[in-house]
Parts: structure tokens; sequence; C-alpha cells
């Protein structure tokens, strides 16, 4: 016999009838031209037929030149100044306990995270872990459709112990921060979060650069696109739950602003995510 108690809320919550979604969101009002709904049967895969646009599997198959290219994607800023970073280390943490830990927070102390939390925030995130022996193909810490590893990383830093603030790409094969720019930038130009943003030590900005995927994978790899995208935001998350520190995914932000913020042109190369970080509030 169980000796658990109900509270009269939670007997309401439990009686309340569940509602028929599709009348309550307004999705039975969509008009006939549904971009999104379109977008999704474009991109499925049946087996009668193949995307004409889906050649670059071929072409991978023909060309080695283009085989090893596509293991060296990422971005490269030779030419600027770059930070060495730290070695990255997540401590004595178990996946168990960053599971349990990790949550949305949206306040932040005043202090500054260290170069050696940030550094294992962007490693953990999306840095090189192995290599498969015999070949240039280098591995990452998030999965990627084909390998072909379609994302870069930000750093819009404020108050990071060691470094100046500033906007910075990170180089996962070299595990340097490449510096484009002085300033963090107007956070309530670049999101209707202004204050978390603000409030953060710094914001790691997630890009997509689609062709990279989309030349193999034609309409499909926009999915895949998004899909990596979350592999590598939850990373970063359970890596700042790991290092106790706060941490939060926007997805809503002012995708001009903060593409002309990290130089992407928003066309071969767009914005997806931003994950505000800092030390936790005591």
């Amino acid at each position: 016999m169980s000796d658990r108690v109900e509270t009269p809320e939670q007997r309401s919550l439990e009686s309340t009838r569940t509602v028929r979604l599709a009348a309550l969101t307004g999705a039975e009002e969509v008009g006939r031209i549904d971009q999104s709904e379109d977008y999704h049967e474009a991109s499925r895969v049946y087996r009668e037929t193949v995307d004409p646009l889906v050649t670059g599997a071929r072409r991978l198959q023909t060309n080695r030149e283009l085989r090893v290219s596509a293991t060296r994607s990422v971005k490269r800023y030779g030419h600027l100044p770059h930070v060495e970073l730290p070695g990255a280390s997540l401590g004595a943490a178990t996946l168990a306990m960053c599971l349990a830990q990790r949550r949305s927070r949206r306040t932040f102390d005043d202090d500054p995270v260290t170069l050696e939390q940030l550094a294992a925030l962007l490693h953990g995130g999306y840095g090189v872990s192995g290599a498969l022996e015999g070949t240039p193909q280098l591995l990452r810490t998030a999965p990627s459709g084909g390998a072909l590893h379609p994302l870069e990383l930000y750093v819009l830093a404020g108050r990071v112990a060691g470094l100046d603030a500033g906007t910075y790409h990170y180089d996962p094969f070299r595990h340097v921060l490449e510096r484009l720019g002085a300033g963090q930038g107007d956070p309530d130009r670049l999101t209707p979060y202004g204050d978390v943003v603000a409030a953060s030590a710094a914001v790691i900005a997630v890009t997509a650069m689609v062709w990279r995927s989309r030349f193999k994978y034609g309409a499909r790899a926009y999915r895949f696109v998004l899909l990596e995208a979350g592999h590598v935001a939850q990373n970063v998350l359970l890596a700042a739950a790991a290092l106790g520190l706060a941490a939060v995914p926007l997805g809503g932000f002012y995708d001009r602003e903060v593409d002309a913020a990290l130089g992407a042109d928003g066309v071969y190369e767009a914005s997806l995510y931003l994950i505000p970080v800092g030390r936790r509030v005591p």
C-alpha cells in the first residue's frame, strides 16, 4: 500500500483534461503553403527516389583531394593573433552527476570564469578527441553526419581571466582562440534576452557552414546540421555541469546581428545557437 499523499494541486492536475494540441495551437489554421512542412517533405528519403542534388557522395569516392579536404573542416584565421588554450579537463565528474545537475541557469555571478574552464567547454563541445588510425580523419567529441563537421564555434568573451574581452573563433585542430575583434557587442542587439547575455562571463556561439554537408546529403543536410548543433550544445551544457558553471542554451536571437558580430554572411555560414556561460550564483 502506497504512503504517497497527494496535494490538492496534484489531484487537480491529474484530473485536468488533456487538450487537443492541433486545435489549441492553431495548427489547423495553417494555410496550404507551409514552408516548414514543405521543407520536411523535400528532405524525406525514399527508396524509390534520390535527391538530384546529392552528387557529393560519388565525388568523395573518386576524388582523393576532396576526401582529404573533408577531414579539415574548420575555418582558419591564420593571419590573426591567437591565444593558446590550456589543456582541457573536466575533473572527476561522472556522467551521471552531470546529467543530474544539468539545468538551464539564466543568472550568473560577477566573478570571471577561468581560461582553463573556457578551454574545457570548447573542447568538450566540439574538440578533437582522437584520430582514425592510418587516415587523416580526426575525431570530434560530437557525432557528425559523414564526419563532415559543418559547425564552427565562436566566443564572445566578457569576463574570462587571462583573456581580453572580444570576439574569438575556436580552432579545434590547434586548440586555440583566434581573435576577431575587440568588445563583446551590445547584448540587446543580439537577442531579446540581452540581460542574460550581459550577465554572462562569455557566450559560446555555434554557426553552420551548411554546404559542408549539403554537397553530399542535399536537402537532408539541414536536418543533420541542426541535429549536430544540438549534440554540441548538450556537450557544452554537460561540461558546464561538470565544472560547476551556469549555462543556458538560447535559440532566440536576431540572426543578422549575431551573424554580423561573428563575421558570418548568413548564407554560406549562419548562426544557430548561443550558449551564455558563467559562474553560478552562490
